[in-house]
């Protein structure tokens, strides 16, 4: 199984008419480095800087993605890929740092399509180049061993990322739920689904996540980590 980091890449207070705030005013953003023999692809590049409003609302903490993965041990020069899990301002913020490269970045063509909605996230720092763009539809392979999965439901474009070796499966399930509870007894709350109509795909992809069996399913914004019970 290829090395999985999780990178801490901000932390945010949540205005009190978030969804989320009702449990906690304090959320965490957790972006991922897949250490593949290939290179490294990276899942979900944080929250950007220099935004007035994002910055205003949400008064974000920034960890420079260049320098979490220095941290950890992995040459960014090394990253050959870039999957976003959905276009939202923190999942996408840094994905700047490697604009205007070879780096090609993976979004859910969906994504793609409801980004250009007004107020749906932060423009230029989801407008990726038209040639590094790979607009997927539903699922596709990356490299040997590592899948992006459609999982619509937090979004309709939402991805995750499944890596699979020596017949064990590790998920990065990114925001099909916002903690390890809702993974664990299928739910999907309003607060992390927000459209109805979303519902019953978001349920079915936490089912489609958990039906292949993993040993570890890491998430977007929850420190938790999933881990399969024995036997």
């Amino acid at each position: 199984m290829p090395r999985i980091e999780r990178l801490r890449l901000a932390d945010l207070t949540l205005p009190e008419d978030h969804p989320e705030a009702k449990r906690s005013r304090e959320a965490v953003v957790f972006g991922f480095a897949i250490d593949h023999p290939d290179g490294v692809i990276v899942v979900d590049t944080g929250v950007g800087r220099g935004n007035t409003f994002i910055d205003e609302l949400y008064r974000p903490s920034v960890l420079d993605l260049v320098e979490g993965l220095a941290a950890v041990g992995l040459d960014p020069t090394r990253v050959t890929a870039i999957v976003n899990s959905h276009l939202h301002f923190d999942h996408c913020g840094q994905n700047p740092l490697f604009y205007e490269t070879d780096v090609p970045v993976f979004v859910q063509a969906d994504e793609v399509e409801a980004a250009r909605e007004r107020f749906y996230t932060v423009d230029e720092w989801a407008a990726v180049p038209d040639r590094q763009l790979r607009a997927t539809r539903g699922d596709e392979e990356l490299v040997d061993g590592v899948r992006v999965l459609a999982t619509p439901g937090h979004t309709r474009g939402h991805q995750s990322v499944v890596l699979e070796a020596q017949g064990e499966v590790v998920v990065i399930a990114a925001q099909a739920v916002w903690d390890v509870s809702e993974f664990e007894d299928e739910r999907a709350t309003e607060a992390n689904v927000d459209a109805q109509e979303l519902r019953e795909a978001a349920v079915a992809s936490i089912r489609r996540l958990k039906a292949l069996d993993p040993i570890t399913a890491y998430f977007s914004h929850h420190p938790d980590v999933y881990r399969r019970r024995p036997g």
